[in-house]
């Protein structure tokens, strides 16, 4: 099978990327072919509006946003991380799911991709605010959330890993508890 990492974090080697790593670890184990790739690579503009893309299923913003669609598309599983900034995905990975109207079929309930590809999802987000305040304050809920709506929309299994309490910068990696878990996630789909 084949495999779609998406950092949606500025920071590599950090916190989400090295949670998303540890997902991809595990996929890679189980002996899938694994791509990782940073939206903050390519250059993605903002959604117009225009709704252009409900008739054409083609965004007609000129850019690269166009080219992940095409990787995710190839994808039987894909994994994607954001870091959980003001309870929310960074604002490059808004930008992206704005932009992918064209992914998916624009229902009476609103959009739905009926392919049958991806068929598994890993969701992760990670946050300097420790468990349990994490999660009281609506941090790693409202970003699980907005990828939760996004993913969900795809005829796929989502999965959910996130990491909390990273606030040192000393700290900015999961633990190994956490790492572990990312791991078997990965290498069970």
């Amino acid at each position: 099978m084949k495999c779609l990492g998406i950092l949606a974090g500025p920071r590599k080697g950090h916190a989400t990327d090295k949670l998303i790593d540890a997902v991809l670890d595990g996929i890679k184990a189980a002996g899938n072919e694994v791509e990782k790739i940073s939206l903050y690579d390519y250059d993605i503009k903002p959604c117009s509006g225009c709704c252009a893309c409900h008739e054409s299923k083609k965004c007609v913003i000129d850019d690269d946003h166009h080219l992940i669609l095409e990787k995710m598309d190839n994808a039987d599983i894909i994994v994607f991380g954001s870091p959980s900034y003001w309870s929310n995905v960074t604002s490059e990975a808004k930008k992206f799911m704005d932009r992918s109207s064209s992914f998916f079929e624009m229902k009476a309930m609103g959009p739905k991709r009926t392919k049958k590809t991806p068929s598994k999802i890993v969701i992760a987000t990670t946050c300097g605010v420790p468990w349990p305040l994490s999660h009281i304050m609506g941090i790693v809920p409202g970003a699980m959330g907005a990828m939760r709506v996004f993913f969900g929309r795809m005829s796929a299994k989502v999965y959910e890993i996130y990491g909390a309490g990273m606030m040192d910068p000393a700290r900015s990696i999961p633990s190994a508890r956490i790492l572990k878990k990312a791991f078997i996630l990965g290498k069970s789909l």
